[in-house]
């Protein structure tokens, strides 16, 4: 029975993920059979699938406004034709230090999980899942398939999962403009069920409810976020609807990690890449992995 794991998108609040990623292992619960991620996620299983995980507490750790995003002249980007508000340049620079050529190689060698990295083509409109493996798609025409020929190609197809629509530019590969998976899959969940994982841990760096909000929206952009949100939120509960009508009639449901109210309700796009902030969302990770394995499989055995 193949074992899964699904890395949502989030931005910075992937460091949520990578805490619970750190207690999944500690709990025993690694490795992967198939490590399926969108956006933040896509590095996050990236790194997992390679087993480097130390270099994933490292980054979320570390990495700052600076080094995934530089603020551009929106005025400018506009007269000029530029179809975006960051440039993330830092994030490619970033991705070029981290994915070496020696990750690339065992993310590519026979032994290695089946890797799933999701992003969308403005072209086709579909999802495009970049792939370590010859993998076919179901024939419903719901998503695309592409299989990583180099490491230049993961870096771009990193880069594109990460890109978000309007707020960075999109990523070209093979002719063709990909940006954020996240636009269409939150959680990537339907390439797991198409390879019948029945055995799936979701990481999501989202909680399971809408927040609600009392206040007034004015503010241009205010409203924009807002509206994410809420789309976002939308995209998140048909990804998990998608997963659970594969598993419930088998009997089985996803070990689901998810904090209980939003991260950062002001960037619900997680565009703030604070350290403390996501320091604290780490440790956050590793608390409600714990109580959901817990609750799935009992308690670790006491130390003697």
């Amino acid at each position: 029975m193949a074992k899964a794991l699904v890395t949502g998108g989030g931005g910075a609040k992937g460091a949520f993920a990578v805490g619970a990623l750190l207690t999944l292992k500690k709990r025993g619960l690694f490795p992967f059979d198939i490590l399926s991620g969108t956006s933040t996620g896509s590095f996050i299983a990236t790194l997992a699938a390679a087993d480097e995980l130390e270099i994933l507490r490292s980054q979320y750790l570390s990495v700052g406004p600076n080094d995934v995003l530089a603020k551009q002249n929106i005025v400018a980007n506009v007269l000029n034709g530029k179809a975006f508000l960051f440039d993330t340049y830092p994030l490619l620079q970033l991705i070029r230090q981290t994915i070496t050529q020696q990750i690339f190689d065992k993310i590519m060698a026979d032994s290695a999980p089946t890797l799933c990295i999701t992003a969308v083509s403005l072209q086709t409109g579909l999802p495009t899942v970049f792939s370590n493996r010859d993998l076919i798609p179901q024939p419903n025409n719901e998503y695309l398939v592409k299989k990583l020929s180099s490491l230049d190609m993961l870096m771009s197809a990193l880069l594109a999962s990460s890109s978000q629509a309007g707020f960075t530019p999109p990523v070209i590969i093979d002719g063709e403009q990909f940006v954020d998976g996240g636009h269409r899959d939150v959680i990537p969940t339907r390439i797991v069920v198409d390879l019948g994982a029945e055995d799936v841990t979701i990481l999501s760096n989202n909680p399971s409810a809408q927040f609600t909000n009392i206040r007034h929206y004015s503010d241009l952009l205010d409203v924009v976020l807002r509206v994410i949100g809420i789309f976002l939120q939308d995209v998140r509960e048909s990804d998990i609807r998608l997963l659970n009508d594969f598993l419930m009639p088998k009997g089985k449901r996803a070990m689901v990690v998810e904090p209980s109210a939003d991260l950062d309700e002001e960037n619900p796009t997680g565009l703030r890449f604070s350290p403390p902030l996501m320091a604290s969302w780490m440790v956050l990770g590793e608390i409600r992995a714990n109580a959901a394995v817990n609750n799935v499989i009992g308690p670790p055995p006491p130390k003697v």
